[in-house]
């Protein structure tokens, strides 16, 4: 038996490992994006813009939210698109990601992702620019390499509103990489935040606890 037929195997073997990982995983990062969808809409879209954007917008905005929960995804994209054409740049921004977010769920992944991309370099703020570098990365783990994502990543561990996010992104990605022990320490170290949310804190606790099994 030659040694490249055994070091295939031992690649093999390491390669679904890597998977079973991954899909065990895989639930905690839906739970992540569902979290950062919220603390979106939540704290940066309420926090900057509720003073100076219209009423009517806003309604638009709540209904078009209404038809995705619906699962009336074509009318939500619609609606969304009509505020983009007419809409300020808060809501503008809010209604791309809410689009972008819509046509991932609806299997359009590519069209998604580029939306997240042109909004990462031309938002109107830096908030939501760093957020579609979140949502880009935590949606595009099984399609694009595991490195280029650390590299967007990377950058935001110096955010003070990110930083607690991007480690959980990093951790996962280094999941993903099979690297266990890493994943393992940089949850910890979310944990050791002072202003990491309570939920990801939970996650992270979560997390620790069934890769030191």
């Amino acid at each position: 038996m030659s040694e490249e037929f055994v070091r295939e195997v031992d690649e093999d073997i390491k390669e679904e490992e890597r998977i079973k990982l991954w899909k065990k995983v895989f639930p905690y990062v839906v739970s992540v994006s569902l979290g950062i969808i919220i603390f979106t809409s939540g704290y940066v879209f309420w926090n900057n813009y509720t003073e100076s954007l219209n009423q009517q917008l806003g309604d638009d905005f709540t209904a078009a939210v209404q038809l995705a929960n619906e699962e009336d995804l074509d009318a939500s994209i619609l609606a969304l698109d009509r505020i983009v054409d007419e809409g300020s740049d808060g809501y503008v921004t809010l209604a791309k990601m809410k689009k972008a977010s819509l046509l991932i769920q609806r299997g359009e992944l590519e069209l998604g992702l580029n939306i997240y991309l042109d909004l990462e370099r031309n938002a109107v703020d830096q908030s939501f620019r760093d957020i579609a570098s979140i949502l880009y990365v935590l949606n595009s783990m099984d399609t694009e390499d595991p490195k280029a994502l650390l590299e967007k990543i990377n950058k935001l561990e110096s955010s003070q509103i990110w930083r607690s996010s991007a480690l959980e992104m990093k951790a996962f990605l280094k999941l993903k990489q099979n690297k266990v022990e890493e994943a393992r320490k940089i949850f910890e170290g979310i944990l050791n935040l002072p202003s990491t949310p309570s939920s990801l804190a939970t996650r992270a606790k979560n997390m620790v606890d069934y890769l030191k099994d």
